[in-house]
């Protein structure tokens, strides 16, 4: 029967945090409205409920910090991106190149401009 009753606090305290009212949980429950409230008054359940909500918070808090750098990261490649692409807007050098001619690449540009 212990067992029973602690899977059942466990069940109030899940939808405590869900944020269902007293009224809701002892209908989803098949429990008397007051028999939520002196379950949710004990020590012992308002201690287990503090530490599920520091976790929740901890676990929320850890998700949106990695969200955030995610979205930080994509925009910084998006800017990254752009201004590659703000950057090689005209004609690009050609890409062959003669080592005993460095200027070859130069004077090839140019013969191709109009």
């Amino acid at each position: 029967m212990g067992s029973e009753k602690h899977l059942r606090d466990v069940q109030i305290l899940n939808l405590v945090l869900r944020g269902m009212k007293l009224g809701q949980i002892a209908k989803q429950l098949g429990l008397h409205r007051n028999t939520v409230s002196k379950i949710l008054r004990k020590p012992e359940i308002r201690q287990l409920l503090d530490t599920m909500q520091k976790e929740l918070v901890q676990r929320a808090t850890t998700h949106m910090i990695e969200r955030h750098e995610a979205a930080r990261q994509a925009a910084q490649q998006e800017r990254v991106h752009k201004r590659a692409l703000r950057r090689s807007q005209g004609t690009p050098f050609p890409r062959e190149y003669s080592p005993s001619d460095p200027y070859a690449p130069n004077r090839q540009y140019l013969a191709r401009r109009p």
